[in-house]
């Protein structure tokens, strides 16, 4: 019985000490390197679903359906509202004020997701 009470203090004090537990300037790095789900998980439905509708409409005025579907389910999956504006942009030929690094990762993710559709060309 002694040693179960000794086995239960040595468990609590060890559970109690802050060694185990992360640092505030650990778990902000931790979230920081997080990456997010998907675009729902930054956006309301609306604005994603807004946002898809108007990268495929976009897409399909000089793309098989094939292909957009493919294209839009990837950029649409990978990109938030905002970012996917700037790919909606550059199929119909607009602008939109943005970033040199949300541009680059705009490129990054239609290069990896265009890899994935070449085969719906």
């Amino acid at each position: 019985m002694r040693l179960l009470a000794i086995a239960t203090l040595f468990f609590a004090v060890s559970c109690a000490s802050p060694e185990g537990a992360p640092t505030g300037a650990e778990q902000a790095q931790a979230t920081a390197t997080q990456n997010y789900g998907d675009a729902r998980s930054v956006a309301s439905d609306d604005a994603v679903r807004d946002a898809r509708r108007a990268y495929r409409t976009a897409c399909q005025q000089s793309n098989s359906d094939g292909w957009c579907e493919c294209m839009t389910g990837g950029m649409a999956q990978a990109l938030p509202p905002a970012e996917l504006a700037i790919a909606t942009a550059a199929f119909a030929g607009g602008t939109v004020q943005a970033s040199d690094p949300a541009r680059q990762h705009v490129a990054q993710t239609r290069a990896a997701v265009e890899r994935g559709c070449d085969q719906f060309r």
